[in-house]
């Protein structure tokens, strides 16, 4: 039933199509054995040649309450029915007011207030800005191996080399860099010390410190439980801005709607994104009153807007999403997808000498691989043989799971038999 039995014929056409309309630059990223998307429902993907696949990415994790989700798309038919568009911060939509409200409920603070936007970024971008304006401190302190986003003003602090090389030029330096704990870093206390040395420095001090509660790109690092809650005291202390980039790892997709729940952190700005919108672009910096506060319209003129702020189908999206995570009981769905995937990892481990580590909370669990071939290895069999893989990490050797939320037991167990197939098939796998 899973892979590619129909051959790529289709696939390759429409990839070298591609090839001649986009920058070099996206075609050179695609996998080993790159397939064309026609249509996805919940886990289950099928590409232009007719193959099907289980999904183990949610795609980026976008798709947790997952793909062509039945009440999202209702929602977008309905919004779309009577208003595509609106005027942001003029004349707004009617469905954001709906989407902040029900979005709301679900945050550790009640006095969060708003900005949307459209993708990750975006938020991020929102954060820095109004960060910089409320403490007049433009520095801010992140993460070695963070991921923020790729705009100009995310990208100062993504700590990637290969997302920050070919734009170094345009970089202003104002973003240092500590380690992460865990996952091969140094312990939290050495990190939190770093931090502090950082904020007290006496020139260019910085405002804002900005960190991942899991690192998702960067190879989903998992920091020692209680660091969150002590960078959250010492930010508090020393006068930072503490500022939680939940877009991968926010909307349940931990087991707790934000992943700084689980240590009862509440940051002064929360970025989401990603899952969200459903699959339609939506994003969003809350951010505490007093940073909020700290811009102002000047001449009736917002001064950070932009053309599709509150964009009503995306806030519609955002609404039937927040509705199905409650009605699902998807949270809760996370916690035991994680059970499972930490638990099939372990016994893999146990099995395959190439495995060096397990680690993850809820629905988002990394294996990290001796090498980044046998990582490339694994993830180009398993999409032959039907299921949709992803590496992580700057080297590109830790396997990533983060299905979607409403991954059926069946299809995720057929999913992690095969990829226990390519673990077994791949070279120098040491079975046992």
């Amino acid at each position: 039933m899973w892979g590619q039995h129909n051959g790529r014929t289709r696939s390759r056409a429409l990839l070298k199509a591609l090839a001649g309309l986009e920058a070099p630059e996206i075609g050179d990223g695609l996998g080993d054995v790159p397939i064309v998307i026609r249509k996805a429902a919940g886990a289950r993907v099928q590409d232009a040649d007719g193959n099907r696949y289980i999904d183990l990415t949610s795609f980026f994790g976008v798709a947790a309450v997952g793909h062509r989700n039945r009440a999202v798309v209702q929602a977008i038919r309905r919004q779309a029915g009577r208003l595509l568009h609106a005027m942001g911060d003029v004349h707004p939509g009617d469905a954001k007011a709906v989407f902040l409200r029900e979005l709301r409920a679900w945050l550790p603070a009640g006095d969060y207030r708003a900005v949307l936007s459209l993708n990750g970024s975006d938020a991020v971008e929102t954060a820095l800005k109004f960060a910089a304006s409320a403490t007049g401190r433009p520095g801010v302190i992140a993460f070695e191996g963070s991921y923020h986003g790729l705009s100009a003003g995310a990208l100062e602090v993504t700590a990637q080399r290969v997302f920050r090389d070919p734009f170094g030029a345009t970089l202003s330096g104002r973003a240092s860099f500590v380690p992460f704990p865990g996952a091969g870093g140094p312990d939290g206390d050495k990190v939190l010390a770093r931090v502090r040395r950082l904020a007290r420095r006496n020139e260019a001090p910085p405002g804002a410190v900005i960190v991942e509660p899991i690192q998702g790109r960067g190879g989903i690092r998992v920091p020692p439980r209680g660091f969150l809650k002590s960078l959250a005291d010492l930010a508090r202390e020393e006068g930072l801005v503490l500022i939680a980039d939940e877009v991968y790892t926010g909307v349940g997709r931990t087991g707790a709607f934000l992943a700084c729940d689980h240590e009862g952190v509440v940051p002064d700005l929360v970025c989401l994104g990603k899952a969200l919108g459903g699959g339609v672009p939506l994003s969003v910096c809350l951010m505490k009153p007093r940073v909020a506060e700290a811009v102002r319209a000047a001449g009736g003129e917002a001064p950070h807007t932009s053309t599709f702020l509150g964009h009503p189908l995306g806030c519609a999206a955002g609404t039937a999403v927040l509705r199905e995570l409650r009605r699902g009981d998807l949270c809760a769905r996370a916690r035991r997808i994680g059970d499972v995937l930490l638990g099939r990892g372990r016994e893999w481990a146990a099995r395959f000498s190439f495995i060096q580590d397990v680690r993850g909370v809820g629905a988002m669990a990394g294996i990290e691989l001796s090498a980044p071939p046998v990582a490339r290895e694994v993830t180009r069999l398993a999409l032959e043989r039907g299921v949709i893989l992803l590496t992580e990490g700057e080297a590109g050797r830790v396997l990533a799971f983060t299905p979607p939320l409403v991954i059926s037991d069946a299809d995720l167990r057929a999913a992690l038999d095969i990829v226990e197939s390519c673990l077994r098939d791949a070279p120098g796998s040491g079975a046992g």
